[in-house]
């Protein structure tokens, strides 16, 4: 009887074996979803998007992209998982994700969606973000916007891409360092805020390089200064905050791709691949840097190490800041 059991065993084993075969090896047979947890616009949206470009033609399936803003990330993030683990909804990810989640940690609160939910496929790329004002503004450097801060004191505001998301963070490295306050106003995505900084609904903002470049060119904004610890090749006249003498406000932004768990790991293996092979595709590269960013893949393992590293440090600071508000209560 068990000799019976262990061949039937045995069996089984190798059909399933064979069937996931099989459903890697025609993967995808449909559409494929890519959620885009934030408004259209920012480096999240243009760089899926960008990458959905290519891999349908990789694939030989649609690759739809669909944008889900809200609760800086979560709600995207929470249809992503909630989604059936097969391979045909993943999600694109980014800094605001892990600023959202740690903001949560920080707070005592168990966020309702993390990393620890997907499966990394890939990180597209790795950017410093810009400090940018409207193009009219009075302010030509970072000193001049210290001095009127310093002079009207939480008077000037700035954009974000949501609250505790993305590109809130570097503000608030700013103010931490400079002693300075300033009046956030978030919104649902990098898009929408950095239209509000070209709008002048408000004074300032930091914006991810694929979301300003262009505008920087065009004359609709300026840059003072970046969040990187030397000066970005695409805008090589722009100092960085570092050499300003404001310290600690490096702070770099990435892009990637997860797929929800329990997705069959030929299917992860397939997708992987296709991150791979995307972001070495000649029509790739040719839309990122020119929306003045570059390419700069990292594979799932490297993916995790660089989350687990970056994840840390924003943990440290936004407990800080927790910290502080306590005190003053």
């Amino acid at each position: 009887m068990k000799k019976f059991v262990r061949r039937a065993m045995g069996v089984i084993l190798i059909l399933c074996l064979g069937l996931s075969t099989a459903v890697a090896a025609d993967f995808p047979r449909k559409p494929v979803s890519l959620i885009i947890p934030m408004s259209p616009g920012g480096a999240r949206d243009v760089q899926c998007r960008a990458f959905a470009s290519v891999a349908e033609k990789l694939w030989g399936q649609p690759v739809i992209a669909v944008n889900k803003p809200g609760a800086s990330g979560i709600i995207g993030m929470l249809a992503a998982v909630q989604a059936v683990p097969d391979g045909y909804t993943l999600v694109g990810t980014s800094t605001a994700d892990m600023c959202t989640v740690e903001w949560e940690l920080a707070n005592g609160r168990d966020p309702k969606v993390s990393r620890k939910d997907f499966i990394y496929l890939g990180m597209f790329t790795l950017f410093p973000h810009v400090l940018c004002v409207p193009f009219e503004s009075p302010w030509k450097s970072v000193a001049d916007l210290l001095a009127d801060a310093k002079a009207k004191p939480g008077i000037y505001s700035f954009s974000s891409s949501g609250m505790h998301a993305g590109t809130h963070l570097p503000a608030e490295y700013l103010m931490d360092a400079t002693g300075l306050k300033f009046r956030h106003v978030p919104y649902n995505g990098g898009g929408p805020a950095v239209s509000a900084i070209v709008g002048k609904h408000v004074d300032f903002g930091f914006a991810t390089a694929s979301s300003c470049i262009s505008l920087i060119l065009g004359k609709k904004l300026r840059a003072l200064a970046v969040t990187v610890d030397k000066r970005y090749s695409v805008l090589p006249d722009v100092p960085t905050l570092d050499e300003l003498g404001i310290r600690d406000c490096d702070y770099l932004g990435w892009v990637g791709l997860f797929a929800p768990l329990k997705t069959p790991q030929p299917v992860v293996d397939t997708l992987r691949q296709t991150v791979k092979k995307a972001t070495e595709q000649e029509a790739f590269i040719k839309i990122i840097e020119g929306l003045g960013d570059k390419v700069n893949y990292r594979n799932p393992d490297e993916m995790a190490k660089y989350l687990d590293y970056e994840s840390a440090k924003i943990s440290k600071f936004l407990k800080k800041m927790v910290a502080q508000e306590k005190e003053k209560k």
